[in-house]
């Protein structure tokens, strides 16, 4: 096994396709260190800046850990208490907090669609939801992205063949920014009988409190929304929101719930306190990413900024470049992306003049790029 593992990274390597770690010596936030080197970071999904806020009396209260699966002695009343206002927020009727919003997708979708069912998957769905259609026993669909048209010519001639379809989608897509059609998703959902099954992770507190608010719609028993704790409310894990009897059946049979242990209660109560920050916070960096996309044109509609470059060397050389400067945005190259790019992400902690600081040093490096005018 040895020298078929020194191949592949070998293979890694000569393609730009190599990946490592480093290691951050600094708390979360806009500013991180590497070794000596002080760097201003535009790739952290802590969008609200509230992953270095922390309450003493959560963890003096709590402890640290949980003890326990749910189901066994680890269900604390904070479980419960965050459970309810995530639902508010989502305008659900309940939640369920899950481990990892991997965790999450893989459960809720492997235990709801079963043999004779459907599956409909946006192509650039997260890797959860890939492998969470794939533990499931129902058919799969992959549809291309956003092409909600595909998925309603497809329904009109095949949904009579299947007992129940989920129609599954991140509402904002994680590397590029962009935000699924969830108002015509809805009518497909409505007209042919269908669960929509929305994951909320790069949403919540960046374009509102729930995806659905931003078209006007109101969940309802044939909407799952899963969402994360770990991007934009600062702590970690995750939740899946939904209907009262959807919880109850989710206890009883997904198998990433039933057998792990629980959330440490202690980031429940910190999350509590986290969400007191989220509506505040969350309407600066609309501005911010709203004067962002003005004046590099780089189309997004939430704080993920894609920056297609030519190949995955010019990724590489574009992000070191920027190391060099005092900016973190490491490459993202395939298979995580067909293209690769920089994946720029703003926070609440960035100012403005940070982004035009970042937008300079870009504009330094593109061949043929003059200076933008700001």
């Amino acid at each position: 096994m040895r020298e078929r593992v020194e191949r592949e990274i070998e293979k890694l390597k000569e393609l730009n396709l190599y990946r490592d770690l480093k290691d951050i010596e600094s708390p979360p936030g806009k500013k991180l260190r590497i070794g000596k080197v002080e760097l201003l970071n535009f790739s952290s999904n802590d969008y609200l800046g509230l992953a270095k806020e922390y309450d003493c009396e959560c963890l003096r209260k709590w402890g640290a850990g949980s003890g326990a699966s749910r189901l066994i002695c680890g269900n604390f009343k904070v479980h419960r208490d965050l459970e309810k206002e995530l639902a508010k927020i989502k305008r659900c009727q309940d939640s369920l907090l899950f481990s990892t919003g991997y965790m999450a997708n893989l459960g809720v979708i492997s235990t709801l669609a079963e043999e004779k069912d459907l599956i409909l998957s946006d192509e650039l769905n997260h890797a959860s939801i890939i492998d969470g259609c794939r533990l499931s026993k129902a058919e799969k669909v992959i549809y291309p992205h956003k092409d909600y048209s595909f998925v309603k010519e497809f329904l009109k001639k095949n949904r009579h063949k299947y007992r129940d379809c989920f129609i599954i989608t991140d509402s904002v897509f994680s590397m590029d920014g962009d935000i699924a059609p969830l108002d015509e998703l809805f009518k497909v959902k409505d007209e042919f009988g269908c669960v929509l099954i929305v994951d909320d992770a790069h949403a919540t507190g960046v374009i509102g409190y729930s995806s659905l608010e931003l078209f006007g719609l109101e969940p309802d028993e044939n909407t799952v929304i899963v969402g994360t704790l770990g991007k934009a409310l600062g702590t970690f894990g995750a939740f899946v929101s939904g209907s009262s009897q959807l919880r109850e059946y989710l206890i009883n049979r997904c198998r990433t719930f039933i057998y792990t242990t629980a959330l440490p209660p202690f980031i429940a109560c910190q999350t509590l306190k986290n969400l007191e920050k989220v509506k505040g916070r969350m309407e600066e960096l609309k501005e911010k990413i709203s004067f962002f996309r003005e004046f590099t044109k780089i189309e997004s509609e939430s704080a993920i900024f894609p920056l297609i470059v030519e190949d995955e060397a010019t990724a590489l050389r574009l992000s070191n470049y920027l190391f060099e400067r005092g900016f973190f945005v490491p490459a993202i190259r395939p298979p995580t992306v067909k293209k690769s790019r920089l994946r720029i992400t703003i926070t609440w902690e960035h100012t403005k003049e940070e982004l035009k600081q970042l937008w300079s040093a870009i504009d330094g490096f593109m061949k043929g790029g003059r200076a933008p005018e700001i």
